[in-house]
This record gives structure tokens, sequence and C-alpha cells, in this order.
């Protein structure tokens, strides 16, 4: 079948449905795959093979069911017609088998030879988030710690009219509501010290939008194209929709994973174009960093240093932003970056020149720990002499994960540095003695209580001189190789969490 006749099946079947009764539906799969121990509702059918299967996500997935909301925001009906409902199981694995039928048609003719590496890429970029970042108390108290800022705060309440404490406040009392819950009225009573009713407009209003508002940017965004499945949508930027049912203002949430995501990864949107913000944040991030380091390296053999000012000539410099020394024996150097692959990277295919400028600036990234290595060997570091004999590992250290594993992007990457060394005069043969890496903060909380209870050496080198595992995720390589060590760390900041946010239930 056609592409376009496809879509006009998919658009047909979403106006038969209700989109009150829909979006209640997709709340309910969406906490099932993604919330431990969720009970369906009774009133919906759900099929013994959905049951079984093992992962459930292969028989309907989160990234499916994200985008039948979207298609129920923008054509679902008042009303049901001829009785169509969400709740049939054959109902809804029509339309999600529909789903499919076009993007395998839409990418039949894309994806093949080259392309089919760059296909396994956007589909990790587009599948993966769902299993890693799901909701955890992990993630909040990163990215409250994060953003908790006086200078990310001012950021905040410039654009929001909320303070960092005030959107996680009550970002946690609309979570704790949705995730037993799919709709809720659109006020409520405020009974939180220091909140009222306004605090709670002013996050609906970056939050929200009316049903109405949100079909109108989704209908915009919309295009049968290489990006159908994979390109930003509104409905990540407003995760609660308000609408009017029997005169009653409501919100609904369908997809709760989402505005758990806006309130953490997705707050830099609203922030980002501000001026100073992005100075501030990565400040923010390096200090974050160092906390961890603090917190996870306990081995008495080990030293954490901070960044130091050195001169060079003339020219002032200051060294990376931390090192994890093991005396002698080996070093960490590492350098905190916030860049993240931008959504032109993870959706294009035909036109890669938003792919090839994010590589070039992560490429960049891993040039400047090169270059910081190099006045290290030079003997400028004032805080850590040179010895010939310590390993040196040069990390890269991601706000978000770019993974950087597999085939595609790795060898990008590679050729990228590789180009840039040369152009900087730098010896090519220190990618092979000092082999780099590129880590997500979620990865590295994990991996640098590893390398304290293994040493620098034994972690780091096993992942970087092996030429399998180079390929592997940090988190695969952890859990195959140092499961003991994984599972004896003590919870990060979980003490910062409750303090913050334990009684918010009530």
């Amino acid at each position: 079948m056609a592409i376009e006749a496809l879509y006009r099946t998919i658009r047909g079947d979403a106006r038969q449905l209700a989109r009150r009764d829909s979006l209640a539906v997709i709340w309910a799969y969406c906490q099932f795959l993604q919330v431990n121990d969720f009970q369906m509702p009774q009133d919906i059918e759900v099929a013994q093979q959905f049951h079984d299967a093992r992962p459930r996500r292969g028989v309907l997935s989160e990234w499916t069911l994200e985008h039948i909301a979207r298609e129920v925001i923008r054509y679902g009906d008042e009303e049901a017609r001829d009785g169509r409902t969400l709740k049939r199981w054959d109902t809804l694995a029509h339309l999600a088998n529909t789903l499919r039928d076009l993007e395998g048609e839409i990418y039949r003719d894309l994806v093949g030879g080259p392309n089919i590496q760059l296909e396994l890429m956007r589909i990790m970029h587009r599948q993966f988030v769902w299993q890693q970042q799901r909701f955890n108390w992990t993630w909040i108290i990163r990215y409250y710690k994060l953003f908790n800022t006086p200078d990310l705060t001012a950021h905040a309440e410039q654009a929001t009219g909320l303070s960092i404490d005030q959107i996680y406040l009550i970002g946690m009392c609309y979570l704790g509501h949705f995730f037993g819950e799919p709709r809720w009225v659109r006020r409520i009573r405020v009974e939180i010290p220091g909140l009222n009713d306004e605090h709670i407009e002013r996050f609906l209003a970056f939050t929200s939008l009316t049903r109405n508002a949100l079909a109108e940017k989704l209908r915009a965004e919309h295009a049968l194209d290489e990006g159908f499945a994979y390109r930003y949508s509104s409905l990540r930027a407003f995760p609660i929709v308000q609408f009017s049912h029997g005169g009653i203002d409501e919100i609904a949430c369908p997809v709760p994973t989402l505005l758990f995501w806006r309130i953490t990864t997705g707050l830099y949107y609203s922030l980002k174009e501000q001026a100073g913000f992005p100075t501030a944040f990565g400040d923010s991030f390096e200090a974050y960093a160092g906390e961890v380091l603090q917190r996870r390296i306990v081995n008495p053999a080990m030293q954490v240093l901070g960044e130091a000012e050195y001169h060079v000539g003339q020219n002032r410099k200051d060294s990376i932003d931390w090192i994890v020394q093991e005396g002698d024996a080996a070093a960490l150097f590492v350098e905190c970056k916030t860049m993240r692959l931008t959504w032109a990277s993870k959706a294009g295919m035909s036109d890669l020149t938003a792919l090839a400028q994010d590589i070039r600036k992560l490429a960049g990234a891993v040039l400047q720990v090169y270059k910081a290595i190099r006045d290290y060997r030079a003997s400028c570091y004032p805080h850590l002499p040179y010895v010939e004999a310590r390993r040196v590992y040069p990390i890269i250290l991601t706000l978000e994960d770019w993974y950087c594993c597999g085939l595609y992007l790795p060898t990008l990457l590679d050729e990228a540095v590789r180009n840039l060394m040369q152009a900087a005069n730098l010896p090519l043969d220190w990618l092979q003695a000092m082999p780099y890496a590129v880590i997500s903060i979620d990865e590295f909380e994990t991996a640098a209580g590893v390398t304290s209870a293994a040493g620098i050496h034994a972690f780091w080198s096993g992942k970087l001189k092996d030429a399998e595992k180079r390929r592997w995720p940090f988190r695969s390589y952890c859990n195959d190789c140092f499961a003991e060590q994984v599972g004896t760390l003590p919870d990060l900041f979980l003490d910062e969490y409750e303090a913050m946010f334990t009684g918010i239930g009530a």
C-alpha cells in the first residue's frame, strides 16, 4: 500500500476514536511498560501475546504509543464513532500495525547499503531512552542539583516565572498524580507551603497546551518523510493536554514519562536561548561531576584534582576539568561537556549536515583533552607533575548519552578526531597509546565507583584497549565485567533526594 494511503488509514482510524477515552488507554499501556507492578484497568482488553512477550515493547512499544497519542490529539473526536475504542486490543493493534507498515514503506528505499549503520544509530536514539531514562529518583536529583544554582535559578525565573525548587515541587506533584491516574481537574487545590495558584498556572504555561493548540503544532510538524518516526514532537515540550469534558476543565498526561523528561533533560530547552545560560550550565555540570567524583572515589590510593590555572609563556590557561590520580601508575583526564546530539542529527538521513557539525563539536572536545595532555607532558601542570610511566586516559564526560557504541558514530568521530589531531600537530599514535572515551554522566556515576574499586588501569584499559569492548556501551561493560563492584555501589545523593522530595506526597 502506498505511503499516503497508509496514512489516510491511520488518520481515519484516529477520527473514529474519542480523545478522552483513547488518551487514558494510551496512558495505561505506557505505565504498564514503564512502571513496575502497574495494574492495567480491568476495562482494557490486553492480548495474551502482549502479556507473555519478553520484552513486551517488542509487541507494542512506548515510542509507538507516543506516536498514536499524537494522532489521537490531532484527529480524535469528542465521542467515538461506531463504538470504536482503544480498549479493544484489535483496534489498538490495527492502529499500531498500520503505523509500523507506514514506517516500513517510508524507509524501505532509504535503508540499506551504507545507510544501514546510520539507521541503527537513529533507532538507538529513538528507543534506548525509553529503557534507560525511565522515571527514577537518580535522574530527578541529578537534574535538580544541576539546575538548582543561583545563576540557573535566575534563568529559570526569567523564562518561566518559577524557581527551580518550585518547578520540581510542582512537577513531582503532577508526576505523583499522573503515575496513578490519566487525568486531573484543571484547577487543583494547592496545599504546599510556598506554592499558590499562580505558581501552578506558570508551571502549566510551559508544560501544557489546549488540545486545539497542541493539535495545530503537531499538524505543522507532520511530514511523511525520512524524519517521520524520529523528529522532535511538540508533545514532548507540552506533555500535559488541556481539554473540557462535560463542562469540566481537565488535563491529561497520556505519556507521563514525557513529563518526567520535560522537567529533567527537557528543562534545558526552556532556558538555552538566554544570555549567559550556556556558561552557567557548563559550570554547574563541571561542579556536579566533581561532586560525583568526590563521592565515588573512596580508594585511599587515589586523589581527585580540580581545575588549576597555569601559564604557557604569556598565555594563561586552565587545566583539564578533573583529574583522578592513582599515584604514578595512572590518571583520568576528565573534560566535562554539556553538548548534546541535536534532533536534526537524530532524524536526518539524506542531509547529514547537522550530524557532521555535531561530530566536529565532539571531536573538538576530544582534541581539547589531548591538548591538555600535551601541556601536562610538558610539565606545565602545577598540581600534577609529569611522570613518564603514568598511564593517562582521556575522558570526555557528556551530560546526555551520545550512544557512541556500535560502528557508525564511533567511526565518524574517530575520523574527525584524527583530522583535528593532524591539523594541531599532535601525534596520532597517542590515539593508540592513550585511547579516548566518550561517556555520559549517567554511565560515569557507575564507572567512577567501579574505577575506585578496581583501579584505573584495570577498568579503563579493559574497555578502551579491547577492540570489541570499545564498541560496547559503558553500562554493558560494567555489568558484564564488573558486576560484583556494580552491585556493591552505594546510592548516590539519595539522602538529598529524600530530604527534598520524600514528604511531597503528603
